[in-house]
């Protein structure tokens, strides 16, 4: 049946391709020759040519038949091979694949055929402590069925020394299992999912564990052992066993860290009917995956709505978990442009973490917890204090040898040096967190760092390397179903209209912000959309042609801007955009208006305290040069010297005031913001 996301024909984004074919007979016989040269050698002379196209035809030419046939003529006469490969394909007709499996099972040992049997519960392979406990096959027994399985060519171990694993990963012939679990009775087979999905449950609440500790080599496992961990957590859901909800969360997060967003959204909702009394740990466990799935998709009001619940349910006494949920809550309230409700989260769920025994679970909630407060008091401009709870997260990810908190709190410290235009620092700061995340596998990490990356190139004006960089965040995103929000792709899209109009590339400029809004609009990003309606109005507003579109598309970006804090949509910039368009339209009125506006909410965020003490000296100066005339001689200097450094309109205004202007309206006449932050913070150090 034909499923409308991969049709046949017409799209290239799926592509509906047939099963695996037989090769053709010159690629089968060259592909025969790659594997016949791998060891071990020969021990008998090979067939000629049409000996093995006779053999070839036997098994459809099918790849994966003819790897198992080259291991059983390594070992084996071609005529004594010929002759049980011809029954064997007789007896199991049109399935040339079966065939060659039997023929590499039956030179097996009969204790060896009894034991391989057990190896039909796995999802195409395990790591070799997980089989053994599970099949209940000891060591000397499993030694010597590995060394008959991998000169067969049933198996294959991986070594996994790269990670100091001693035990390999053991790979199976893809038709191994689902062979071998027909071959079970019912009893046999209810035995074992039932010690696989204990085993990797246990498993997963390991790797958990050990991710903080050694996540190169918990998620080396777990990359590898997912098919069975997956298997095993949706058959515990579907038996409804006790450690269902809690094996669940094991697995969410490596399937978050692998950027597996589909099968976590399934596992979330599969959970859903295991509820709970409120204030138990299922409880706590379900709602719990419920609000962070919420939270993920962007859907942050509901995942708030969650997450109060929880607090509810856990009632005031401190502890791990309301710590734990507070921390979420405030990612909701930063989410929706609530920084300073979430600066008060975050410090409250500190002080929670604070009443607590002081564990290695507890310290870092409190680096998470100072980490995100970072974030927030960053966006409301509160610089200082940011860096400090930076410092202090990164203090303690590298006492516990967190390495992925580590990378965190890097990756956010060079947010920091970019909002500060440190630019050499921010980028050195992305690369040491992306190189970390690599070596994690954290795809999803990945791509908010090369988005950074693509925010550092753009504002030191390379255009092509920002848009290199933007694109491998957007094709990663999108990849992984991340829309919304701003680690989504719609974010990268809003960056790479950005540069694309920066670099005069105009119509592409105008895709990418109607490709961004539709997402914002899809997903519910507020914050998100109000900022991509405000940047195409920006765009548009450059054409005669395009200004009451441009005026509805800001308009309508202001309207969401005043149900967000200000400081977060940043408010200001859309009443500038509406005085420029005002001015446009020919109402002088209504642009003074938006003007006006437009510095008030500027001069009320914290940032802008911060951006004018780099100006502290030249606002000192000129407030003394008012009354002074030896101060103003000796600051004519430094004010030409800034007009050949392009500060015309700044220093024009500036003269302005030590020659008597007062009237707000005619200094702020041709300034930008930044410069009419300059020019109030003089008169409020004149008007003193």
């Amino acid at each position: 049946m034909q499923h409308p996301d991969y049709p046949n024909q017409g799209s290239l984004k799926h592509i509906s391709l047939p099963p695996l074919q037989g090769l053709s007979k010159e690629d089968a016989l060259d592909y025969f020759q790659r594997l016949i040269k791998l060891p071990p050698e020969p021990q008998f002379g090979l067939p000629p040519r049409e000996g093995l196209l006779e053999l070839f035809n036997m098994l459809d030419y099918h790849p994966l038949s003819l790897g198992l046939l080259a291991g059983q003529l390594k070992q084996r006469r071609a005529l004594e091979v010929h002759r049980e490969l011809e029954q064997l394909v007789a007896n199991t007709p049109n399935n040339p694949l079966l065939a060659s499996l039997n023929l590499s099972v039956s030179r097996l040992d009969p204790q060896a055929q009894e034991w391989i049997k057990r190896l039909g519960v796995f999802q195409g392979g395990a790591w070799e402590v997980n089989l053994l406990a599970i099949t209940e096959i000891v060591e000397t027994e499993l030694n010597a069925l590995r060394t008959q399985l991998e000169a067969t060519g049933l198996i294959r171990a991986e070594s996994l020394s790269h990670v100091g694993v001693s035990v390999p990963f053991l790979k199976f012939h893809p038709t191994l299992a689902p062979a071998m679990w027909s071959r079970l009775t019912e009893l046999e087979q209810q035995q074992l999912l039932s010690r696989h999905r204990q085993r990797y449950y246990q498993l997963s609440s390991y790797l958990y564990s050990e991710d903080v500790k050694n996540p190169f080599f918990a998620r080396a496992i777990a990359q590898r052992e997912l098919p069975n961990l997956l298997y095993a957590v949706r058959g515990s859901i579907a038996s409804g066993e006790d450690f269902a909800v809690d094996f669940v969360g094991g697995v969410n997060r490596f399937l978050d860290y692998f950027g597996l967003n589909q099968d976590r959204a399934d596992l979330t909702e599969m959970v859903q009917h295991i509820g709970g009394e409120a204030g138990s740990q299922t409880w706590y466990l379900t709602r719990s995956n419920t609000g962070e799935q919420l939270q993920n998709a962007g859907c942050y009001a509901e995942a708030e709505a969650v997450f109060d619940e929880i607090l509810t349910g856990l009632g005031a006494t401190p502890s791990y978990e309301r710590c734990v949920t507070l921390n979420r809550l405030g990612r909701c309230y930063e989410a929706t442009g609530q920084p300073k409700r979430a600066a008060a989260t975050y410090r409250l769920g500190l002080e929670v973490a604070g009443l607590l025994e002081q564990s290695n679970s507890v310290k870092r909630q409190m680096g998470n917890l100072q980490a995100d407060l970072g974030d927030v008091l960053t966006a409301m401009g509160d610089y200082d204090l940011a860096r400090d709870s930076y410092e202090a997260s990164l203090v303690i990810f590298k006492e516990l040898s967190d390495r992925r908190g580590e990378a965190t709190t890097k990756f956010q410290l060079g947010t920091l040096e970019l909002v500060q235009n440190n630019l050499t620092e921010a980028a050195q700061r992305y690369q040491e967190a992306l190189e970390i995340f690599h070596q994690l596998n954290e795809p999803a990490s990945e791509a908010t760092v090369w988005h950074q990356l693509g925010r550092t190139f753009e504002e030191s004006r390379q255009w092509e390397a920002a848009e290199q960089y933007y694109r491998q965040a957007a094709q990663i995103r999108e990849a992984q179903g991340l829309i919304g929000g701003k680690n989504g792709a719609a974010a990268t899209w809003n960056q790479l209209a950005i540069v694309s109009k920066s670099a005069g590339k105009q119509a592409e400029a105008e895709a990418w912000y109607r490709k961004a809004i539709d997402a914002g609009k899809a997903t519910g990003d507020l914050t998100g959309l109000s900022k991509y309606l405000s940047n195409l109005s920006a765009l548009l507003q450059e054409f005669p042609n395009s200004l009451n579109e441009a005026q509805q598309l800001a308009e309508e970006g202001l309207a969401i801007d005043k149900t967000l804090d200000s400081a977060a949509a940043q408010i200001w910039k859309t009443y500038e955009l509406l005085a420029q368009i005002s001015d446009q339209q020919g109402d002088p009125a209504k642009a003074k208006e938006y003007r006006r506006l437009s510095r008030t909410a500027r001069t009320n965020f914290a940032g802008t305290e911060y951006e004018l003490r780099q100006h502290a000296p030249l606002i000192e100066a000129v407030a003394m040069a008012v009354d002074e005339a030896e101060v103003r001689q000796q600051l004519e200097p430094t004010l030409e010297n800034m007009i050949s450094r392009g500060w015309q309109n700044l220093i024009a205004a500036i003269r302005q005031i030590l020659n008597g202007e007062r009237d707000e309206d005619i200094l702020y006449e041709g300034l930008d913001m930044d410069d009419s932050q300059i020019i109030l913070a003089i008169l409020q150090q004149v008007k003193r």
